[in-house]
């Protein structure tokens, strides 16, 4: 009975540790680049604001090329395999596409706000993945050989820089051979620098905090302007103040060429966590730290707004 009591601690322990050793770890997100798309021709043109721009087409690329989703997959399944939280990025589009559709249904007859947010981005709002990993490869034909170029660029999903790019090229294969198989033998040989290069950016931003931006913009009928006093200071001085002192460390710098009716600050580290031990993105940092209402508390109408993960903007005279 004794030795079956501390069998169990044992694995109790074991499970602990694991569990510890994976919240320590980022969570990854595997998605193919965009340019990957626009080489293959996956891509619609859509027109926004009187200007045309490529956009992915995920729905043609997974439906018509199987190797995407075998490729993804592959590269997943070598992270998961050493201990990082991985998720499936077409799954969740497809499920957000549902919410999307129902959503669409419901309010079919409403006078809503037109907005327009990509699946993509409503799905990294959602998750909130700390790193994504963007893929673009090549197959190159060898004579009766062929072999595999891979580009894996690992980037913070909150500020979009470059933070662990990786590039490999396979060992020449038969041809028959598959592009998975190439794929992991290319990416093996530089994949434990790559894993260190992600968990020492994470682990800068255990200790430094995460980076995010904040925008101010003072709206057209505004009662109010940056230049305007507000208690004993100017508003723009008292936005920088609240800044300091609710972002970690006093992080954040104020870009040049503010003037009366914008700021933009770069730099702000916000947590990972909030207190309850959940993922905190610009917005929500925001939001707990009450910027709203202390903008408010001056007389001061404003609104915070989502920019993605890691930026918002504050609408000064917006209600």
């Amino acid at each position: 009975m004794k030795k079956y009591i501390l069998s169990l601690l044992a694995l109790f322990i074991v499970s602990i540790g694991s569990l510890a050793q994976s919240a320590d770890k980022p969570e990854l997100m595997v998605v193919p680049s965009d340019n990957w798309f626009y080489t293959n021709g996956y891509f619609k043109v859509v027109t926004a604001n009187g200007i045309q721009k490529k956009v992915p087409d995920w729905n043609r690329a997974f439906t018509e090329n199987p190797d995407l989703n075998n490729v993804l997959t592959t590269i997943a399944q070598m992270f998961i395999d050493r201990g990082f939280m991985v998720t499936n990025i077409w799954d969740e589009m497809k499920s957000q596409e549902e919410e999307d559709a129902e959503e669409m249904a419901m309010e079919a007859d409403g006078d809503g706000d037109a907005s327009v947010t990509s699946t993509l981005d409503a799905v990294m709002a959602q998750i909130k993945p700390d790193i994504k990993l963007e893929i673009n490869w090549q197959v190159n034909q060898l004579g009766f050989q062929k072999s595999v170029f891979v580009n894996i660029d690992g980037k913070d999903t909150y500020t979009n820089k470059t933070i662990a790019p990786m590039q490999r090229q396979s060992d020449g294969m038969p041809s028959s051979t598959q592009l998975t198989i190439m794929l992991k033998q290319a990416v093996e040989g530089g994949f434990e620098q790559l894993s260190n290069n992600l968990m020492t950016y994470f682990t800068s931003l255990a200790q430094k905090g995460r980076e995010i931006r904040m925008m101010v913009r003072v709206t057209q009928n505004s009662p109010v302007d940056l230049f305007s006093t507000v208690g004993s200071n100017r508003l723009n001085a008292a936005i920088q103040d609240w800044v300091r002192q609710h972002s970690k460390n006093g992080t954040g710098t104020l870009a040049p060429g503010s003037t009366k009716n914008k700021m933009n600050f770069r730099g702000i580290k916000i947590p990972l966590q909030d207190a309850n031990g959940i993922k905190m993105d610009a917005s929500e940092w925001a939001r707990i730290e009450g910027l709203e209402q202390y903008l408010k508390s001056l007389n001061v109408p404003a609104r915070v707004e989502n920019r993605g993960l890691g930026s918002i903007i504050v609408r000064i005279g917006a209600n």
